[in-house]
């Protein structure tokens, strides 16, 4: 004979339910779905209206954008690498941090939102304004409003880097399009003021080695010369001698040799002093900033439909939620009066941590 599945499973109690009440199928999901349809439906539009009249009073913002490549700036560290190799000492010859990215975070470091907060504008009136005042009005602490403008700025200047290209895109979102552009283009200053004052410094920090160890092989070089005319003012006879003969070339390659590094170390130094005084842009701006003639979009459809998606799926899992504790009421009603006591026990910890800490010392057991 086949066995016939059960039907009905035995609660605790000794009575029977449905055996498709112990788990939820997919077709009770869907019934329950149906069965809330207006709050399913109707709750998920309330939210996404709500996103959109808070977007529709918000205050419309402006973005001025602007992109650049950084220029290769391996010529003098190439120079320094090779002078290095003269005296058996390996520079790579890689600029670390002078990729896109590096200077992609520089635009959005705390030093340079510190410089832009600093900086001189006007808003499309004429007027002028301090920026910090501007993106936190409501602040009267001056260093207060300072680091909450900070945080404000670094919100509204947004960096990408093309993976391919390498092209740097600056984007400044404002509330008021002419400050948009004023500060997209102090930016943009600033970064290519912070590269030639480090370009400088490194000429400077080369200058220097190089005019120290000139100095030295020029003593070097004095002692090898005075040591070959000493070699030929007590050896007159030096063809009737092998080896004299070979101690001499010998001599005379030391010379030689010093002489080269002297000179390569002399035109070095030049090189140092004209670099230590450059100021040619690092960047190259490949779009200039421009003052918006359209506000940014707000993106309300991206947002709303998002909203109504989240609100949508918890509500769902709030009437999942219920229907597996009606279940649970049915199959184990101790079991689920447990579950209750835990999950009060849980919320009452939330609301008051110190007592999940500390129990004896607030009386609890």
């Amino acid at each position: 004979m086949i066995p016939i599945p059960p039907t009905h499973e035995v609660t605790p109690d000794g009575g029977a339910i449905p055996l498709r009440y112990a788990t939820l199928s997919a077709i009770d999901i869907l019934r329950l779905a149906l069965h809330r349809r207006r709050l399913l439906v109707f709750l998920p539009i309330a939210v996404a209206a709500l996103v959109v009249g808070f977007g529709l009073i918000s205050e419309r913002q402006w973005e001025s954008q602007a992109a650049f490549v950084a220029q290769s700036q391996g010529g003098g560290i190439s120079r320094l690498a090779g002078l290095a190799a003269q005296f058996g000492v390996n520079v790579p010859t890689t600029q670390q941090g002078q990729s896109p990215d590096f200077y992609a975070e520089v635009l959005r470091g705390d030093g340079m939102m510190r410089r832009l907060l600093a900086g001189s504008y006007t808003n499309a009136a004429g007027r002028v304004v301090d920026l910090a005042v501007h993106l936190v009005p409501s602040e009267a602490d001056a260093a207060r409003r300072g680091e909450l403008a900070l945080r404000e700025l670094r919100m509204l200047v947004s960096t990408s880097v093309g993976i391919k290209t390498g092209l740097v895109r600056l984007v400044v979102r404002l509330d008021d399009p002419e400050l948009a552009l004023q500060v997209a283009r102090h930016a943009l200053a600033e970064l290519d003021r912070l590269n030639i004052l480090a370009q400088q410094s490194q000429a400077s920090k080369e200058r220097i080695f190089t005019d120290a160890r000139l100095s030295v092989a020029r003593v070097e070089l004095r002692t090898a010369e005075d040591r070959l005319e000493l070699f030929l003012r007590s050896n007159r006879l030096i063809n009737s001698a092998p080896q004299m003969a070979l101690e001499e070339d010998r001599l005379r390659r030391e010379v030689t040799l010093r002489q080269q590094v002297v000179a390569g170390l002399a035109q070095a130094l030049e090189q140092t002093r004209l670099d230590e005084s450059r100021n040619i842009p690092v960047i190259t701006v490949v779009e200039a900033p421009v003052r918006p003639a359209l506000p940014a979009s707000r993106r309300l459809v991206l947002k709303a439909l998002f909203a109504a998606l989240v609100s949508g799926i918890v509500l769902l899992s709030l009437v999942l939620l219920g229907e597996w504790r009606r279940r649970a009421n049915l199959l184990d009603p101790v079991l689920a009066a447990e579950m209750e006591s835990l999950v009060a026990d849980a919320m009452s910890d939330l609301r008051r941590p110190w007592r999940a800490i500390w129990p004896r010392r607030f009386g609890d057991t």
